[in-house]
């Protein structure tokens, strides 16, 4: 996102010194808690009153233009026991064994969904994170289980924890020593974010590939993109607040949390370019 913001930075330097060249404002939005977080900067400064009629979020799409990712819900599956020694383990409840047998079968065949087919191999669960317990000797008193759900249209946060805490409840109905809870992420650890879904057609989506295309000669693919579908980025947050976002940038998938992880410099030169042209063409005089 560096180098996405780079090129904006330029738009803006551009812009700058033709103060004329277009009607209206450009802002540029660059805060923080976006990988982490998964949108704290950004929801922090829609809830301070930001607005806009468009904008362009410049994640890694290869110059693409994305229109679809997966909602992320995260949540967290804790289960309370009574520690004690091995030596005397009646007098205990093991916190471990009755979250591994919570955790045996939880996976996408739990959650309620409909498929989409602008989201394909969605939705996912994936059990990131497991925690527990003080030492090798005590039976724990504690131990949780932290959960990743890639969502589809449809999927709320709320359904999510509603359908993982269901079958939490079939399991407890056979073992009612398990005592568990299923809870939601909140800021600012985490902001749950809903499925994001634009239209092909929509006039910021065709201005971005339009500028693209006479950028570099050549059309871009629009729509949605492979493996980026999985992810999550703040254009989610931007169009819930009724803002209608493209997201196209510089980067390729593969460079992305590797070593020497890099962009290469002519592809932020050329998102800059796509930056200000599309820029002109939804702010400029001779827009409509």
């Amino acid at each position: 996102m560096k180098a996405a913001v780079a090129g904006m930075i330029g738009v803006l330097a551009t812009l700058a010194r033709a103060p004329h060249a277009i009607r209206g404002r450009v802002v540029l939005s660059a805060v923080i808690g976006e990988c982490d977080a998964l949108g704290l900067g950004t929801t922090h400064m829609l809830a301070q009153g930001l607005r806009a009629d468009l904008a362009i979020n410049g994640e890694p799409t290869d110059l693409q233009v994305m229109t679809a990712h997966s909602g992320v819900s995260q949540l967290r599956l804790s289960v309370k026991g009574r520690a004690a020694h091995v030596c005397q383990r009646a007098d205990g409840v093991d916190a471990i064994g009755g979250l591994v047998r919570l955790l045996g079968g939880l996976d996408e065949s739990r959650l309620a969904f409909a498929p989409h087919p602008a989201f394909p191999g969605l939705p996912t669960l994936n059990v990131g994170i497991v925690n527990g317990g003080s030492l090798p000797s005590m039976l724990a008193a504690e131990a949780e289980a932290l959960i990743d759900v890639r969502t589809v249209p449809g999927m709320t946060p709320d359904s999510v924890r509603d359908d993982i805490a269901r079958h939490v409840e079939g399991i407890r109905s056979q073992d009612p020593t398990i005592a568990a809870e299923v809870t939601l992420l909140a800021p600012p650890r985490f902001v749950q974010q809903r499925p994001f879904l634009m239209p092909d057609d929509h006039p910021i989506v065709v201005a971005v590939a339009a500028a693209h295309r006479r950028t570099t000669g050549k059309a871009t693919t629009v729509g949605t993109l492979h493996p980026q579908v999985f992810f999550g980025t703040d254009a989610s947050h931007l169009l819930a607040a009724g803002i209608p976002t493209a997201i196209y940038g510089p980067g390729k998938v593969v460079d992305i949390n590797a070593v020497n992880e890099s962009i290469a410099i002519a592809d932020v030169l050329t998102a800059a370019r796509v930056y200000l042209a599309a820029t002109l063409d939804l702010c400029g005089f001779g827009s409509q």
